[in-house]
Order: C-alpha cells, then sequence, then structure tokens
C-alpha cells in the first residue's frame, strides 16, 4: 500500500475513489468471466472485489478503486473492431499488443472472440497486476495462460532504450492498444514512450496495403480542448493533448525514428473521469 512517503494522504484517496459497490455497467465484463472464465454468476462480485482489493493494495489508482479496469467500452471503439477482423481473417499473422495491460481484459476479450492466444502480447510496469489478471479470468493454465506473452517492463527506463526486457517485442508487433497511458506522462516522456512502442512494430509484410497490414496503435485517453501540463493528485506532471499537439507530438516522434504516422482525435465529454489512472 502506499504511504505518506510518497506524498500523499493514502486514506484521503481512498475516500474520493475506492467504491464500495460494483458500477451499473458491470453486465459486459460478468458475462465476460461466466462465459470465458466460467465462473458461476453468483460468485462474480465476491470474485471480483477479493481482486480488486489485492490490487489496490499494490497501487491506489483511480482506475483500480473505481472499477474502471474492468471497463471493456474498448469493444466499441472502430479501431478495436478493425484489430478483431484482422487478427481473426483467415491466415492472418497479425500480431496485438496491450500496452500498460494491467490485468489483460482486452487480450482475454480477443481471445473470447476466436483470436488465436499465441499472437497476443500484454506489457506492464507491475508483474502483480498481470499475476491478478491470471486469477480474475482463472486462465492461468487455460490457452491463453499459456500461449500468450505477457511482459513486465517500463518503457521510459533508461531514456529512449527502455527497459532491456522489451526488446522480446521488437519487431513483432502489427497493433498496439495504449489506452490512459500516454495521459500519464509529460510531453517529453510521451515522445520516449512513443519513440520505444514504435520499435515494437514488425515490417508490413509483402504484398499488405496501407489499411489491410499497416502498423497501428489506438486508445482512449485523457484530453484537453486547451492543451496545457498539469500535475496529479500524487505530484506527477502530465501532458493533455488535443488532436492538434497530438498529431505535432507524433510528427516529432516520425522525425526522429524515421516513420511517418497519420493520426486521427475524436474527442468526447466525458464527466468524472480525470488522467489519475
Amino acid at each position: 500500500m502506499a504511504d505518506n512517503k510518497e506524498g500523499y494522504d493514502p486514506e484521503e484517496i481512498k475516500a474520493k475513489i475506492y467504491h464500495a459497490e460494483l458500477p451499473y455497467d458491470i453486465g459486459p465484463i460478468q458475462q465476460l468471466l461466466e462465459e470465458y472464465s466460467g465462473i458461476p454468476a453468483e460468485e462474480v462480485s465476491a470474485h471480483i472485489h477479493a481482486i480488486r482489493d489485492r490490487m489496490w493494495a499494490v497501487k491506489p489508482y483511480v482506475c483500480i478503486g473505481s472499477f474502471r479496469f474492468l471497463s471493456l467500452a474498448f469493444v466499441d471503439n472502430p479501431h478495436y473492431q478493425t484489430s478483431l477482423a484482422r487478427l481473426r481473417a483467415p491466415g492472418s499473422t497479425a500480431t496485438f499488443l496491450d500496452m500498460a495491460c494491467c490485468v489483460g481484459q482486452v487480450l482475454r476479450h480477443l481471445a473470447w472472440s476466436g483470436v488465436d492466444p499465441s499472437r497476443l502480447y500484454g506489457a506492464d510496469l507491475e508483474r502483480p497486476f498481470i499475476e491478478a489478471g491470471y486469477d480474475l479470468f482463472r486462465d492461468r493454465n487455460a490457452s491463453l495462460g499459456k500461449q500468450a506473452t505477457f511482459v513486465v517492463g517500463d518503457a521510459l527506463a533508461g531514456g529512449n532504450g527502455g527497459d532491456p526486457v522489451l526488446e522480446v517485442l521488437d519487431g513483432k508487433i502489427s497493433i498496439v492498444h495504449a489506452s490512459a497511458f500516454f495521459h500519464l506522462f509529460t510531453w517529453q516522456d510521451q515522445v520516449v514512450a512513443a519513440k520505444r512502442i514504435v520499435r515494437f512494430f514488425r515490417e508490413q509484410p509483402s504484398g499488405e496495403d496501407e489499411d489491410e497490414g499497416g502498423a497501428m496503435i489506438f486508445g482512449r485517453q485523457a484530453a484537453s480542448t486547451s492543451p496545457r501540463e498539469l500535475t496529479g493528485v500524487r505530484g506527477e506532471r502530465r501532458f493533455l493533448h488535443d488532436a492538434a499537439t497530438w498529431r505535432r507530438m507524433w510528427d516529432e516522434v516520425g522525425e526522429a525514428t524515421g516513420t511517418r504516422w497519420r493520426t486521427e482525435v475524436e474527442m468526447e465529454d466525458v464527466v468524472g473521469q480525470g488522467p489519475d489512472e
């Protein structure tokens, strides 16, 4: 559990962001836990609470206290549907990385939807969250647990190099999902993380056109119509983009990596969800 050495009062944080009850929109994850994991309906609530409290003891993040780590809202993202179609296409060799995967709910949904687990990858800074994912979904000894690749590493470690352990992903990935990730960092660190992610992408296979086989990264981030740097509840500095600064950042990344990126941004007004994941 975090303590006052980190510059904030853990009890005050808990009072603000720790929810006693499951969210109203628990239906999708409940279905996944029942049908993919085989957990009886009457056991789902207690099971989720036990895993959440175990994760809260590791890091008291907003997404854990509020159960947002259970959200399957990504399913409605058209880029997720594009990813799913590419991954399930006959003869597909496309691969998918969930960056900052937490419990790996995105990867479990893909596996449940018929994607070959051997082409699924997850990376996170916290090994306990990955371990909690195996227990949440009860699939440590199932196909995903045995065939998917999970890596624990820091994309910001050592400057542009990141943790050496992340090198296992270099040149292997077709699609990256990175939600609630970039907005955790300053502009400079976002550039460092993006440059590290670019190294994960594999070369475009011969014969694949841009629409069918190009490298793609997508996900939801906190943003602002007035792009600016702010300070999080624990004193962290973060930068929130609008469409123009997001494009400018990826232009900077492209210039540094010898790549070119087309950005698409859809701004949504979401009340009560800040960047403190």
